[in-house]
């Protein structure tokens, strides 16, 4: 269709006196020159037409009942509102109410309606902030899942507390709201159900510094709150956890979250949380099946083609929706458990108390009274087995520590931390008892710190690491210092150090 002023030429050119074929031939030679045949015909026509091209408008899929006011109604409350979010919400309304088989037209044709209707000026136009990301590369099927939370104000005023969770290689998406924010428990219950769903484990959960999952942070250490650290020793996840105040380093999860808030939120009057409930995991399942904006994949194809595949198997937790199958068994003053005539360690604090497990999968899963997780062990296939696991070592006795303390506040040198550390290493288990000896014969004799310094030297010189071999130093030392000259030694301090000597010459020779 020609325009306006091209018309308004030809039309004055005929006015002129010019005949069609002088007309054809002046404007042969203008770029982008209409056909003969388009000449002709506006050559023929009287004036210019006020309403140019009325006859070939396409007529307007959704410009009728109820589809036009519905479209309306919702750009009015939300002129923001993301155009495939309108599209869903008219599918939800008419085709899956079964008021109608089909809508009039497709995504695209409802993108021209509104362009029409916002140039019309019969809804607003809103003035949009846009965020801008970085290309994010992508990881082998099964390895992460990310996680974040979020909130929104509907209509009503209510606000909805949802979490995401997407993986990450097929874009799998799964969304849980209630009307609160998460605490530890219900993110945990939140993310098992996803893995039921999905069934199985991926290898590590991508998370920001929430509260709900991390303790605390310094310089890159990370502590997990108790609930979810537990969580994440029962499933055996990796986590990474992302750099404070930098959200963009979970992109994908981030673009998710703006995602529910556009596209399902944001045309939709909500009024209750039930009302959440009951209509996003149709939401979720609709998206799962379309055709993702950035991989250009549809999700819940890759997931079931590539991804479930390379996902681990589920595990038991405590967090599953079912009651749980556990048998309980009391622990004696042996932290262990019997089951199958093989023994499992637990820790020592719970000795004396109430455990319950649960064999699956090749592993014993093992909870305190609570149903809270505490260890995991491999079922060994040898019956009469005892399996303790390294944490569940007792540790020794740390008396000899307040001990070596005492010490060094009362009589502090240079030799003393070597002799401590020599004294630890021979005595073994009755390191508090020989401290104890040596603390007690220093209280009562109140030497010199001269005494002390030489009696400790002398000591780590020649490993002299048991009290009778201190003391006797000491009492050596001691008529030294109070006697000028060579001091002979008593006969019990010559058999006590020619002993002493010996063992030395021994040492050495190893």
């Amino acid at each position: 269709m020609l325009s306006k002023e091209m018309i308004q030429k030809i039309q004055d050119m005929k006015a002129a006196g010019y005949s069609i074929r002088e007309v054809i031939d002046h404007l042969a030679g203008i770029p982008s020159s209409p056909t003969e045949p388009t000449i002709r015909k506006y050559y023929k026509l009287d004036g210019v037409p006020d309403d140019l091209g009325a006859s070939l408008k396409k007529s307007l899929a959704f410009d009728q009942e109820p589809f036009r006011s519905t479209v309306i109604e919702i750009l009015e409350r939300n002129p923001h509102a993301l155009l495939s979010s309108v599209y869903d919400v008219l599918e939800e309304r008419f085709v899956e109410s079964g008021r109608y088989d089909s809508l009039p037209g497709n995504a695209q044709t409802l993108r021209n309606y509104v362009g029409r209707l916002r140039e019309s000026g019969a809804v607003a136009i809103g003035q949009q902030e846009r965020r801008t990301y970085d290309v994010i590369d992508g990881l082998a099927p099964g390895q992460q899942l990310l996680v974040d939370f979020a909130q929104h104000r509907v209509s009503s005023g209510l606000v909805v507390h949802f979490i995401c969770l997407l993986l990450r290689f097929s874009r799998l998406l799964g969304v849980y709201a209630q009307d609160h924010a998460f605490n530890a428990t219900e993110a945990c219950r939140a993310i098992y159900r996803f893995f039921a769903k999905a069934g199985g484990r991926p290898e590590e959960v991508v998370i920001d510094q929430d509260s709900v999952f991390v303790g605390s942070e310094a310089l890159g250490e990370v502590v997990s709150t108790q609930v979810f650290g537990a969580f994440v020793a029962e499933q055996g996840l990796r986590l990474w956890v992302c750099n404070k105040n930098d959200p963009e380093s979970k992109g994908p999860i981030e673009n998710t979250v703006g995602f529910v808030k556009k596209n399902y939120f944001s045309a939709r009057a909500l009024g209750s949380i039930e009302e959440v409930q009951n209509t996003l995991p149709g939401w979720v399942d609709r998206k799962n099946r379309r055709i993702h904006q950035a991989t250009c994949l549809v999700p819940l194809e890759v997931f079931t083609q590539v991804e479930r595949d390379r996902l681990r198997p589920l595990l038991p937790s405590v967090y599953e929706t079912a009651p749980l199958d556990l048998t309980r068994r009391d622990v004696k003053s042996q932290p262990f458990i019997n089951y199958l005539s093989s023994r499992y360690s637990v820790p020592w604090e719970h000795c004396y108390s109430t455990v319950y497990f649960r064999a699956m999968a090749g592993m014993l899963y093992i909870y305190d009274a609570n149903r809270r997780f505490i260890c995991a062990h491999c079922l060994s296939p040898a019956k009469g087995s005892v399996n303790r696991l390294p944490e569940h070592e007792r540790e020794p006795s740390a008396e000899w520590m307040a001990v070596a303390e005492r010490l060094r506040g009362k009589y502090n040198c240079v030799k003393l931390q070597h002799f401590i550390n020599g004294f630890r290493k021979e005595n073994g288990r009755h390191t508090a008892k020989q401290l104890s000896a040596v603390e007690r014969l220093l209280d009562a004799e109140r030497p010199p710190m001269e005494l002390i310094a030489r009696v400790l030297e002398a000591c780590c010189e020649d490993y002299r690491y048991r009290f009778s071999q201190f003391e006797a130093v000491y009492r050596l030392e001691k008529a030294r210092l109070a006697i000028p000259g060579p001091v002979e030694p008593s006969d019990v301090q010559k058999r006590d150090l020619g002993s002493y000597q010996a063992e030395f010459e021994r040492r050495a020779a190893l």
